[in-house]
């Protein structure tokens, strides 16, 4: 699972500390409706609490924000749902993950409501199964990934921004020889580490454009297309010449922003958003303009890959309370509510609703400019896609236990299981 903002609230915190791994029946208090709301522990921040409050306030029907690991969040709502047991609202991210928790089944139809006008079409798109629209996205999209660097460093020490691999593997060489450890890796964390093979997925599907299809019908897995054979493969390759230096085994991702703004790290493959998220971890010692970023260059790609949107949210079909959870999704759409969301959360670099400011950055915008052009990711557009899986089993990888080819065969059967489950034709 994608992990889209970090930066933990004292109050998210306690929460995480005191919540079991699973979400808890909600409770409500006398007189009061609660609505429970499931979200992974970093996706829930101050704003959401305070609109959350200030729903209450206007209402009375309160919000219970109940928080899971991220690397467990996805499982533990599935069984939920599964069981009957679901709560009332719960977080999902865009595009074909929706259909990892079963809308059909799980999810409140919410084409008619009239925050729906308010949506870009893609945003409309990147939330819709067969047409019918299971989820809001008032949140856009934060996490279009890409690799980070200074580009003073790189002017210092005559590095030539990659556009190829071997051009990465030379930048690589020059950081390491100036006494930097050229890539902040943190393989602990599960979310991250397959953001390396989705990065060329853009690059495959403009190869094969009837690539998405063909997984999601089962006619190829993920161990039949070549471009994440090899990128898996120059993965390896990277973990065996030490780029990722000696800890990335256990590194975690909150240690990323010292790291990384210290200087003693040259590149780390993440998400647009990250000179804001530095900022907010680390205060005004830091500077987001100082950074920059370009395409993922494993296989020699040059394409960016696009999300389907970032995080959403969807209403439990077998929720109690669908009413009041609907309202609660009027409520996050106003306009002032939706402006309020965008002035504090600096992660969205551009906008799902219509006439919003989002915070693009600088290496966001670099981005872009450096790339040949943008095309759909596999986490977005592959049903029953695991990045979790797959980073899992590039550990296994990384000690040896398994080949980068094996890594997508036993991934395939991972996947094909899960398809299978749900009654996925074709499977």
């Amino acid at each position: 699972m994608r992990k889209s903002w970090k930066r933990l609230t004292a109050v998210g915190l306690a929460a995480a500390m005191v919540l079991p791994t699973g979400i808890v029946a909600h409770a409500e208090k006398e007189g009061t409706t609660t609505l429970t709301f499931a979200a992974s522990q970093n996706w829930i921040l101050d704003v959401d609490r305070e609109l959350a409050k200030a729903f209450e306030e206007e209402t009375g029907i309160a919000i219970d924000f109940q928080l899971s690991p991220d690397d467990q969040y996805q499982t533990i709502i599935k069984s939920k749902l599964n069981t009957g047991e679901g709560p009332d609202l719960f977080m999902s991210y865009s595009g074909t993950k929706l259909k990892d928790f079963n809308p059909q089944k799980n999810m409140v139809d919410l084409s008619n409501e009239a925050w729906v006008e308010k949506l870009e079409q893609w945003a409309i798109d990147g939330n819709s199964i067969d047409g019918v629209l299971y989820a809001q996205n008032t949140a856009g999209v934060d996490d279009t990934n890409g690799v980070l660097y200074k580009p003073a460093v790189f002017e210092e020490l005559g590095i030539k921004v990659p556009t190829n691999y071997e051009e990465f593997k030379a930048a690589c060489d020059k950081l390491a020889e100036a006494g930097i450890t050229p890539v902040y890796e943190f393989v602990k964390d599960l979310w991250h580490t397959h953001y390396w093979m989705e990065g060329v997925s853009a690059l495959a599907a403009q190869n094969n454009p009837d690539l998405y299809k063909q997984l999601n019908t089962n006619e190829i897995g993920f161990a039949d297309v070549p471009e994440f054979v090899q990128a898996l493969e120059q993965l390896q390759e990277m973990e065996e010449a030490g780029y990722f230096g000696e800890n990335h085994m256990s590194n975690i991702y909150d240690n990323s922003y010292e790291a990384i703004n210290s200087g003693k790290y040259g590149m780390i493959i993440i998400h647009g958003s990250y000179p804001n998220e530095l900022v907010d971890n680390l205060g005004d010692v830091v500077n987001p303009d100082e950074y920059s970023m370009f395409p993922d260059p494993l296989c020699d790609n040059t394409l960016v890959t696009l999300t389907a949107g970032g995080t959403t949210k969807c209403i439990n079909a077998g929720s109690e309370n669908v009413e009041a959870a609907k309202q609660y999704l009027d409520f996050l759409a106003r306009d002032e509510n939706v402006k309020k969301l965008y002035d504090e959360k600096k992660t969205y670099v551009s906008a799902s609703i219509k006439g919003a400011e989002a915070s693009p950055t600088k290496a966001f915008t670099d981005l872009k400019a450096n790339s040949t052009g943008e095309l759909q990711g596999a986490e977005a557009s592959v049903y029953f896609y695991d990045g979790g899986k797959i980073s899992e089993l590039i550990q296994e990888m990384f000690v040896g236990a398994m080949t980068p080819k094996e890594v997508l065969e036993e991934y395939d059967n991972t996947r094909r299981a899960l398809a299978k489950d749900a009654g996925q034709e074709g499977f």
